[in-house]
């Protein structure tokens, strides 16, 4: 992907000065997905810096819609470092922003905000009004025809996970195992993301005392984070390793806090960064 956005720039500089901005629109878009990579990859300085370029270079495309598509990204990665506040701040600036963005891309940063306000203030009533509104937008993209791919992979089972991340932040456990138990099927989501909810999920059964089941749910995670390569899944069962400090004579927990550094070397020999530009 690098390479590409390398050879997306060499256009830019020497095609047709008529070709330019439809080029920079397509470099905007390429560059937020390497910003994804990297974000999947753990590496969340180079996915910061490669969507403040995809920003730039929406802005100078004039593309207000991918403008706010990107600001939702960012968001996503504020969660990454807990950072209720920017998180809260961002989804809320996707919301009021200058553009038309899908329904399912407004539902989405209506759940954003809604995660935001649990991890700040823990306000139980904006959660749930916000959860709502997000459910009433993702109920309505189904009629939505415009800039679907900005959101093709948005759905009522991602969205009652997201859901789930909502009350764990709002310091209720009970209510997200609940839905983790229900929600959570290999079918229902790729295998990156089935493996990054377990990690999360494995957390929420530490925060309720279920070291056993923790550790268990978290060794799953593990196995698939290794097959797919998510460094952003292993951080989320190294939280949960964390978590099970008080419990880490139990074998289960040793095993797992044994297993998560022996996995930590080759998925970080695989995500060697690179420099953040190229070309």
């Amino acid at each position: 992907m690098l390479g590409t956005v390398s050879a997306i720039e060499d256009a830019m500089r020497r095609g047709p000065l008529g070709h330019r901005r439809a080029l920079v629109g397509l470099g905007a878009r390429a560059a937020e997905f390497v910003g994804w990579l990297y974000r999947d990859a753990g590496l969340l300085p180079a996915a910061s810096y490669w969507q403040d370029r995809a920003e730039q270079w929406a802005q100078e495309a004039g593309d207000l819609p991918l403008q706010g598509y990107i600001l939702l990204k960012k968001s996503q990665l504020a969660w990454d470092e807990r950072d209720g506040a920017r998180m809260l701040t961002l989804s809320q600036a996707v919301q009021d922003g200058p553009w038309t963005l899908p329904a399912s891309v407004r539902a989405e940063a209506a759940q954003q905000e809604a995660r935001g306000h649990a991890l700040t203030t823990r306000d139980l009533a904006a959660v749930e009004r916000k959860l709502n509104e997000a459910r009433d937008l993702l109920a309505a993209s189904a009629h939505d025809h415009g800039e679907q791919e900005m959101s093709q992979h948005y759905s009522p089972a991602l969205l009652m996970l997201q859901t789930a991340l909502c009350y764990t932040a709002a310091g209720q456990p009970g209510r997200a195992l609940a839905i983790f138990q229900r929600e959570l099927r290999p079918a229902a989501f790729s295998l990156r993301d089935y493996g990054y909810f377990r990690a999360l999920m494995a957390g929420v059964l530490a925060d309720l005392g279920e070291p056993d089941e923790a550790a268990n749910v978290g060794a799953q995670a593990l196995g698939i984070a290794r097959i797919t390569g998510s460094l952003r899944t292993w951080t989320e069962v190294s939280r949960t390793v964390h978590a099970l400090t008080p419990w880490v004579a139990r074998p289960s927990v040793r095993d797992l806090k044994d297993a998560t550094v022996t996995a930590s070397l080759p998925l970080a020999a695989a995500h060697r960064p690179s420099p953040p530009l190229y070309g």
